[in-house]
């Protein structure tokens, strides 16, 4: 007959066998997701991502493997505790972007994805996007438009010209763009960036097509590298008085950049200040 102690001796190897194997399970379980990013973190695809729109999950989006995106930083399912991605489509290359813009939603971001290692790697920031750095945030690439400076802030509700590269290296260019606008329309054309080099201020931007409307040069017949874009940061720095409602005093200034696209002026708002 089995004395009590070996009985208890046996639950207790038993309870711990257990617990080694539940640790084991959620420590494995928890290296398979990405750990802490940053705000401004990069992403990369591993494998072709088939998804939905955030909140009413009526559109199918397909985001194809090695697509680079800015994450964010992660969040946590409330039930599984597990963490998550969301990817703002508005970053995104056209062809990428177009059905969720093209939809009678407003909303541009995917609903959350598992943040598995499988499914995404963390890379470092790319290149094409250094042509301009945010000197508050930090952050790299955006818009930059045509033109002298700045509008008045009254008058902004103009249409403008842009351009941008987009998270996966996509060069856009647009011609009246709605400063208001939620949703990243459709660009007037667009091509991959095939090849980039950063000297000093100047950023230089191949493609193996034109992007119409951008002052490009041909620089090659054949290949991947066929026009050439420059951009030029300058130390110029540009004010726009924004008058109040009556008009009598003044609300803000509004500083811009002064970049040369192609010897052309272009500019980025950079700041602005009040009284």
């Amino acid at each position: 007959m089995i004395s009590n102690k070996i009985i208890k001796s046996m639950i207790f190897s038993g309870m711990t066998f257990l617990f080694l194997i539940g640790f084991a399970t959620t420590a494995n379980a928890s290296s398979q997701y990405l750990s802490k990013l940053s705000n401004d973190q990069y992403l990369e695809t591993r494998q072709t991502i088939h998804t939905t729109n955030s909140y009413f999950k009526d559109l199918k989006i397909t985001i194809p493997k090695g697509t680079i995106f800015q994450s964010g930083s992660l969040s946590k399912g409330v039930k599984t505790g597990k963490p998550y991605v969301t990817i703002d489509m508005n970053n995104l290359s056209w062809p990428l972007r177009k059905g969720i813009i093209q939809s009678k939603h407003g909303v541009t971001t995917t609903k959350y994805i598992w943040a598995k290692k499988s499914y995404f790697k963390k890379v470092s920031a790319p290149k094409y996007q250094s042509y301009h750095k945010d000197t508050f945030t930090g952050r790299i690439g955006g818009l930059v438009w045509q033109g002298n400076k700045s509008f008045p802030l009254k008058q902004q509700y103009k249409i403008e010209n842009c351009f941008r590269v987009t998270d996966n290296g996509y060069l856009e260019y647009f011609t009246g763009y709605d400063y208001w606008v939620s949703k990243m329309p459709q660009p007037h054309s667009y091509a991959k960036v095939q090849k980039f080099i950063k000297k000093g201020n100047s950023s230089y931007f191949y493609t193996k097509t034109k992007v119409s409307g951008l002052p490009m040069i041909h620089v090659h017949k054949k290949g991947n590298d066929r026009y050439r874009l420059k951009v030029t940061k300058t130390d110029q720095h540009l004010a726009t008085i924004n008058p109040d409602a009556n008009k009598k005093y003044d609300d803000s200034v509004t500083i811009s950049i002064r970049y040369y696209v192609g010897g052309k002026k272009f500019y980025i708002p950079s700041q602005t200040i009040y009284p």
